[in-house]
């Protein structure tokens, strides 16, 4: 499975066209020439292939940390579910 920063720079490269050498994590969305309409694109098309909601994401967001907001978000999932699991 990808990391979270290998799914957003896929995401980006491949939906908006982006040259995968600009693409890196210390790069801002903003940088990158996203607006806000193509980062709530982006983010939905994440959340399909992840479950993660990303709601409101500034595009001065660095890709390392949407990546990991995500990161934390699945494991803050995967801590909630796991008290309710039955075995």
């Amino acid at each position: 499975m990808p990391t979270s920063t290998e799914l957003i720079s896929t995401t980006l490269t491949e939906t908006f066209d982006l040259d995968p050498a600009e693409v890196t994590p210390e790069r801002t969305f903003e940088e990158l020439g996203l607006d806000s309409l193509a980062l709530v694109e982006m983010g939905l098309m994440l959340q399909e292939r992840t479950g993660i909601s990303l709601d409101d994401v500034p595009l001065q967001t660095t890709i390392a940390g949407l990546a990991e907001l995500m990161d934390r978000s699945e494991a803050d999932q995967a801590l909630t579910a796991a008290p309710n699991s039955t075995g």
